[in-house]
């Protein structure tokens, strides 16, 4: 969205730095799209015009150049959201599929570590997830880095994500399964066959929706049932928000 920009900038430049810790045979197709859907925005009344925004975002864009980056300009006057960039995003050629929420810090480490641990995993259906902070409730204690566990949940927002990326050095990177099914698409890894076949966006879906919270449902359900499903928590790597603390 437009007022993500700035915190989209700061992602390309992570991911610019990322590519130099990538495993080799390794090709990597980032696709973005700048939503200036007139159904959602009302530019009228806008006092930053859209060029603004497009001038900016084709800037950033250069920081990509060592990846196969299709990036687009979303500029009509439908409902468009992550929902429909999901869809669009489905190819053959892919094996796997990771989500990258535009306001997430993430260390320039984490995308190989999540390359590399994808490729030890022989589960049908399998989702990773790289650590967080602690958050409001104890639902989410299953990702959390135990640098964080004593954190209250009703002072997790004073977390400084800062002292994150400061603390996120030397750590022991282990992949785990867990007995459980958390994530939130902030930057899991997904496998084609989760992605495609067990957990698709429908194609009626259009715009934004809690397609995380659809897929918890579905695959903690497969599980009981016997399927083979199973969630990972690479440990050592946290993310978090930019803007909390």
């Amino acid at each position: 969205m437009p007022w993500e920009i700035d915190y989209a900038h700061l992602s390309f430049i992570q991911l610019k730095k990322s590519k130099y810790h990538l495993p080799e045979n390794t090709n990597i197709q980032v696709e973005t799209v700048l939503n200036l859907s007139s159904y959602i925005l009302d530019w009228e009344s806008s006092k930053l015009p859209k060029e603004f925004f497009i001038d900016k975002y084709n800037e950033i864009s250069n920081l990509l150049i060592d990846y196969n980056h299709i990036k687009r300009i979303y500029d009509g006057d439908k409902l468009y959201g992550h929902l429909n960039l999901q869809k669009e995003c489905i190819s053959p050629e892919i094996d796997y599929y990771i989500g990258i929420c535009p306001d997430m810090y993430f260390s320039e480490y984490l995308l190989a570590y999540m390359i590399e641990g994808a490729k030890s995993i022989k589960n049908k259906y399998f989702v990773i997830t790289p650590q967080i902070s602690k958050l409001w409730d104890n639902s989410w204690d299953v990702l959390v880095n135990p640098l964080y566990q004593n954190i209250p949940y009703e002072t997790w927002f004073e977390t400084d994500t800062f002292d994150i990326i400061h603390n996120d050095l030397n750590l022991d990177i282990i992949l785990t399964p867990i007995n459980q099914s958390k994530y939130a698409g902030w930057f899991d890894l997904w496998n084609k066959d989760f992605y495609e076949n067990l957990v698709p966006v429908w194609d009626e879906w259009e715009g934004y929706g809690s397609w995380d919270w659809y897929t918890l449902l579905v695959t903690e359900k497969y599980k009981q049932l016997g399927g083979d499903f199973q969630q990972y928590v690479l440990e050592g790597k946290t993310i978090f928000e930019y803007s909390i603390g």
